[in-house]
């Protein structure tokens, strides 16, 4: 049982290449912030995958989750499981939509065109999906779908460069590197980058459960007071990442973060300020869109169902930050 002033929270995965889920609590607690709230523990539990850090939140196991799968969540609480959303981990979807030189000027001229993709209805067919929402183009009616092989990177792009497909979906992180040299090198242009489309969508969600809103609602605030002081300091006073680098290698026990987007300076997944803690009703309502899109909740199943914004609201006030929310 954990006792009142201690929070576990969890993350899917964490090792050297891809680091950067736990940072925040992680400089919470190595600045101190956690204990400034009362917490006088905070312990870092890795699940392993994404079911995971739902069933250890609805078991007791772990009190947050730092990156849960939103849509996941919104599912499992359709299905009555008491489980909710109480914050994003990174806002902003992490794509852009590349083509080959010539072949599409503006985002309307995605109508008509063929797209490549890895998986049906997986996160490049859902991302397209969701873009074509937002610009008033029917998917299934006026676009075409030339299906790669999963984890084909290198095949998708061959795609687009050979006249195979007209553009295509890649992830800022991922495959970030690959495909900015071709785009540098005039071979791909990038057409819509769709952070700037989708500002406010949640990428990962932070997570509790019913009980720890309940019963445990100040150590869950607390928990939220020290992640977002420790965006804000990443924010003003860390901004190429030397603290947060030294963190990682010390949690991690390693001397090197080589392969990781922390190697070369600031990240660019990097924690903006206190108030990007706040998971936004339109980012949530674009998950259960799609969600229900797929027919696997009711369309009756609206935002407040699942997100629960007050403990992080409250958080922010009490940190003199209310005004960052109202941006």
């Amino acid at each position: 049982m954990v006792e009142k002033h201690e929070v576990t929270y969890s993350v899917e995965h964490f090792y050297a290449k891809h680091p950067e889920h736990p940072i925040a609590p992680l400089t919470a607690d190595v600045h101190g912030y956690f204990l400034e709230e009362d917490l006088a523990k905070s312990t870092l539990s890795i699940v392993g995958d994404d079911m995971g850090s739902i069933d250890k939140l609805l078991s007791g196991e772990t009190d947050i989750s730092m990156d849960a799968q939103p849509a996941m969540v919104i599912e499992e609480n359709a299905k009555g499981k008491d489980v909710y959303i109480v914050g994003s981990y990174r806002n902003g979807l992490p794509f852009s939509i590349i083509a080959r030189p010539g072949i599409i000027h503006s985002p309307e001229e995605l109508r008509g065109k063929r797209f490549t993709t890895s998986r049906r209805f997986g996160v490049g067919e859902r991302t397209i999906r969701a873009t074509c929402q937002k610009l008033g183009i029917d998917p299934d009616r006026e676009l075409e779908m030339l299906l790669i092989p999963e984890r084909g990177t290198y095949e998708k792009l061959e795609a687009l460069k050979d006249g195979r497909a007209d553009f295509g979906v890649y992830h800022h992180d991922a495959e970030g590197p690959i495909v900015r040299n071709l785009i540098d090198s005039g071979e791909l242009v990038e057409v819509i980058d769709l952070t700037k489309l989708f500002p406010f969508y949640v990428t990962r969600a932070m997570a509790t459960s019913g009980r720890m809103l309940r019963e445990r609602a100040d150590s869950l605030k607390a928990f939220l007071k020290g992640v977002m002081r420790a965006q804000q300091f990443m924010h003003d006073e860390d901004p190429m990442g030397q603290d947060a680098l030294k963190i990682l290698k010390d949690a991690l026990k390693v001397d090197s973060l080589a392969g990781s987007r922390y190697q070369n300076g600031r990240p660019e997944a990097w924690p903006l300020q206190a108030a990007d803690v706040m998971a936004s009703v339109e980012g949530v309502r674009a998950h259960i869109e799609e969600v229900k899109a797929a027919g696997r909740i009711p369309d009756s199943f609206t935002v407040d169902r699942v997100l629960r914004n007050e403990p992080a609201l409250e958080a922010l006030s009490e940190l003199g930050l209310a005004h960052q929310a109202a941006r």
